[in-house]
Formats: C-alpha cells, sequence, structure tokens
C-alpha cells in the first residue's frame, strides 16, 4: 500500500517550490506521462521540465484556457492530478490497491455542518452525532488514508465464497472477525488482489463510514468513483453522506426527528442492538455542540 501525501505549498513560477512539494507533484506527473509525452526527472527541483510538463497537462489534459504551469494545493491542476486514470483505480505491480492523494481537508468546518444541516433540515448534532459514532478515530488515518471498516462476509457474499477456503479471515460466511485498526488495509489490499471491485465494495469509508457497495445511493456511478471522493477529502465525505441519507426517505425522517433507533436500524443493520448503536448515537447527540 502506498502511503499519500499531501501538497503544502504551491509548486510553480515565483512560488516557495519546497522540495517535498516539487517531489510529490513530479511524481505526479511522472503518472501522466503517457498523455503528456513528457517523463519529469524527479529530482525535488523545479526546473524548466517540470514547468512544461505541467502546463502541457493543463492545457491538453484539463484543458485550461491559460496554462500558467503552477499547481496549487487545492487547486484543479492538483486535484486532476492526484485523481487516477480512468474509472479504475490504480493497482501496484503485484496487483495491490493505491490510493488517490488527499486534496482537500480532513476536518470539517461548522459552515460545512451548516450546510449539510440545512440541507438535510435537521439539526447540526445530528450530523456530529453520526460521525462520532461511526469515526471516533477521524476521518482519515495516521498515513492519511480514509478510516475504513473491512467486512469479510460481505467479501464471501459478493464473491459468492470463492475464496473461503484460502482466506477465511477475508471472506467467511460469518460476519465480525474485524482484528485491530490497523489491520484493516491489510485485509482490504488482499482482497483487492483477489477481487478488486468485490474489495472496495466490502469496506466501509470515512467518517461516515457509509458502506462501498451503496456507492450509488451515495451519489456515484462506480465504486472507484466513491471511493476516489472518499480519499479526496473529508468534505466529499460529508457530500456522500448528505446523498446517502436523502436517498432514503426513512433515515431523512429518522435524522429529523432524531429517531435514533429507527436510524440505527436502516443505517447500522438489524443487529445494531448488538452494539448499543441507537444508545451511542443518543449519547454522542446529547454531547455535541450545536
Amino acid at each position: 500500500m502506498s502511503f499519500r501525501e499531501e501538497l503544502k505549498k504551491a509548486v510553480g513560477p515565483g512560488k516557495p517550490n519546497e522540495e517535498q512539494d516539487v517531489r510529490l507533484v513530479q511524481r505526479l506527473l511522472d503518472r501522466q506521462s503517457a498523455r503528456t509525452g513528457i517523463i519529469v526527472p524527479q529530482n525535488g527541483g523545479f526546473d524548466r521540465q517540470t514547468y512544461t510538463a505541467i502546463a502541457t497537462f493543463q492545457r491538453r489534459i484539463i484543458h485550461m484556457p491559460f496554462a500558467d504551469g503552477i499547481v496549487e494545493p487545492r487547486s484543479a491542476t492538483f486535484q486532476q492530478l492526484a485523481m487516477t486514470m480512468g474509472q479504475r483505480l490504480m493497482a501496484g505491480a503485484a496487483g495491490g490497491l493505491r490510493l488517490p492523494y488527499r486534496t482537500g481537508d480532513a476536518k470539517l468546518a461548522d459552515d460545512d455542518y451548516k450546510a449539510a444541516a440545512d440541507d438535510l433540515c435537521c439539526e447540526v448534532r445530528a450530523i456530529k452525532a453520526v460521525t462520532s459514532v461511526e469515526a471516533p478515530r477521524g476521518a482519515y488515518d495516521e498515513f492519511g488514508r480514509p478510516t475504513i471498516l473491512f467486512e469479510r462476509h460481505l467479501f464471501h457474499r459478493f464473491t459468492a465464497g470463492r475464496h473461503d477456503r484460502f482466506a477465511p479471515d477475508i471472506s467467511n460466511a460469518n460476519r465480525g472477525g474485524y482484528g485491530k485498526y490497523a489491520a484493516q488495509y491489510d485485509k482490504l489490499q488482499r482482497a483487492y488482489q483477489l477481487d478488486a471491485t468485490a474489495a472496495l465494495r466490502a469496506a466501509s469509508w470515512g467518517a461516515f463510514q457509509i458502506l462501498g457497495d451503496n456507492y450509488a445511493q451515495a451519489g456515484f456511478g462506480t465504486v472507484d468513483l466513491f471511493v476516489t471522493a472518499m480519499c479526496q477529502s473529508i468534505q466529499q465525505q460529508l457530500r456522500a453522506f448528505v446523498a446517502f441519507i436523502k436517498f432514503s426517505a426513512t433515515l431523512t425522517q429518522a435524522i429529523q426527528n432524531r429517531n435514533w433507533a429507527t436510524f440505527a436500524r436502516v443505517y447500522n443493520g438489524p443487529a445494531y442492538k448488538d452494539n448499543r448503536y441507537d444508545t451511542n448515537l443518543q449519547g454522542a447527540y446529547d454531547a455535541a455542540t450545536p
């Protein structure tokens, strides 16, 4: 699993061009070399070749009216560079998953919560309660990857049990067996090598732990596009959550009325009482700030 980095400062003519940032941009440009026709040395120095590659990418690939050769941290150029090619997430040499880079924030601002609450006609505290219970460690892990939980029983279901015999810890008819928090990406990686789409569908992602299998209800055409958005920013995760809630009239009414038992049953499944999901939501709501 490749670890992602975040662009700290701008790269381009007259910009800070710090070595770590330049290396990141050069590495992303290298992935695009087949499309731009330019191979960029990953030397950490902003030179004419790096400038030309950026400007060419802006002009040919994202069709900017004025290609300035600059990559800002949250610019369209960086977001497009960080996107994977096509609609399939990139696989490593051994078929392993390589996640897109984060291009936005890792934490929600008050305005983000308010906009989502207005869209759902619910309280800010209700949204805060859900993310507090679903992702108490935060939306991203220490390596900048979305927080995930791998569901072995779903991978079993999506692959008709083909891998149960040799990999029962990641493909099993019985739910559970999650193991340590730190082990989730190892499981996802192994599952991805066996069946990429099934693996992404069998994990829940980000601050709201939306299951990959629910990508369509969350507003995405493919599970790959869904996972890409979950990687890019917590605002994307919030948008997916709002879309997912609005897709279901039952969930919409439950979060509006703070009917946590109904919300828990639909959002978390019929076994929600086993982990006191509804009670935990009520407690998180009571503790949240408006």
